[in-house]
């Protein structure tokens, strides 16, 4: 018996050297030093900018209005040997009960981006894995990824926690661009995944012969655990590697395109529109406004800019160039628009018939629509009973002035 057991444990050692073996040829990576259950590691080095398209991995600044939007702290200097970017591979896509088989890394180290992956050759290497990952966020002050407060930091904390470590990653500055791109292209492209991004503004068309979808690769982890094949995972290992490269391509463009005046000029890439929105959140509206009178300047009209401008100048009592930008987004069939326009044509211009006209224009538009909001039509109804009521008056006097007295 003790010799079968023997025979049995030399075979499965064996087995386990020539499918570590096969995994480093085919992926060409590095074993961890642990002694039992070693995970695998591989890392690769970029000149600050992507291979393919030239995208610059290096951020000229952090600018104050994305860590005021982040609510990171504006008063520390932040360098880019301060960033860790995270994305993690699981087998599955809940929360509990999964294992993140592979972490993907990336951070600054001798003028050059690195982007390093942890593997797990087999699930028990999880925990020798996590020595990598607290040596790192250790040494960093500020986390960067994509739909990472939802999905990748829960993770890895229950993760850690399953091993009864504990590592506040809560306490580490965290910026996930996740939302700052939903807030700044949610409007101009078809979603807001990672792909779409890298496609629509990076640029970066993903092979799909040598790319994985998402959804197939929990399943492809356990038939390679099944079979040991390195062919199975290479994609994963594609897959991730450009999860990492890109979310930093993505944090650098953002960087170095939304302090306004851009350095560089305006960025086709960028929906400016949706920038100024963000200063304005911020209480800039000075800087908000600039860049919509730019757009506007350039020959970029929307109801969307036109709209803005013209509550920017209301609020500021320039009442008269607020009538102008509300025209043109009346123009453009904004109900926004067409309401202010209606409003300061009465209060401030007295032209009650021209009022009239556009708050009948508002109702149509509003009795368009597919389902109608019944009491704003009520409301537009009312508001040009009133408006035909001055008009009358205002024409009544016209015809006898001295009545006025």
């Amino acid at each position: 018996m003790t010799d079968m057991r023997s025979d049995r444990d030399l075979y499965a050692g064996e087995l386990r050297d020539l499918l570590r073996e096969a995994l480093q040829l085919s992926i060409q990576g590095e074993y961890s030093i642990h002694a039992s259950d070693p995970y695998f590691f591989t890392k690769k080095g970029y000149a600050m900018e992507t291979e393919i398209e030239k995208l610059p991995l290096s951020p000229l600044s952090l600018p104050e209005v994305l860590l005021t939007w982040a609510k990171l702290d504006t008063g520390r200097e932040k360098r880019k040997e301060d960033i860790l970017v995270l994305d993690l591979e699981t087998t599955g896509l809940g929360r509990g009960g999964i294992i993140a088989f592979m972490i993907g890394l990336g951070y600054f180290e001798n003028e050059q981006f690195i982007v390093e992956q942890l593997f797990l050759p087999d699930p028990d290497a999880e925990v020798n894995s996590f020595d990598r990952i607290m040596e790192l966020i250790k040494s960093k002050s500020l986390l960067i990824t994509f739909n990472g407060k939802t999905f990748d930091v829960p993770v890895l904390e229950s993760r850690l926690l399953y091993h009864q470590i504990w590592l506040n990653l809560r306490e580490m500055e965290h910026l996930d661009l996740l939302h700052i791109a939903r807030r700044l292209w949610k409007n101009k492209l078809p979603s807001c995944a990672l792909e779409t991004i890298e496609f629509y503004v990076l640029g970066h068309i993903r092979d799909k012969e040598l790319d994985i979808e998402g959804g197939d690769i929990p399943q492809t982890y356990f038939q390679f655990l099944m079979n040991g094949d390195p062919e199975l995972i290479k994609r994963i290992f594609i897959h991730n590697h450009h999860d990492i490269l890109h979310t930093q391509a993505l944090f650098t463009l953002i960087c170095n395109s939304i302090d306004y005046p851009p350095v560089r000029g305006m960025d086709i890439r960028i929906d400016y529109h949706a920038l100024a929105m963000l200063y304005k959140s911020q209480g800039r509206s000075d800087t908000a406004k600039r860049i919509l009178i730019d757009l506007l300047s350039q020959g970029i009209v929307s109801a969307d800019i036109a709209r803005d401008l013209g509550l920017i100048y209301k609020q500021e009592k320039d009442l008269d160039s607020a009538i102008d930008c509300f025209t043109i987004g009346a123009d453009l069939a904004c109900p926004v628009s067409m309401l202010h326009l209606c409003m300061l044509l009465e209060s401030h211009k007295k032209a009650y018939q021209e009022a009239v006209t556009i708050a009948q224009k508002l109702r149509q538009f509003l009795l368009s629509r597919s389902i109608v909001n019944t009491k704003k039509v009520a409301e537009v109804e009312k508001r040009i009973e009133r408006l035909e009521k001055k008009r009358t008056s205002a024409r009544k006097q016209v015809r006898n002035p001295a009545d006025t007295h």
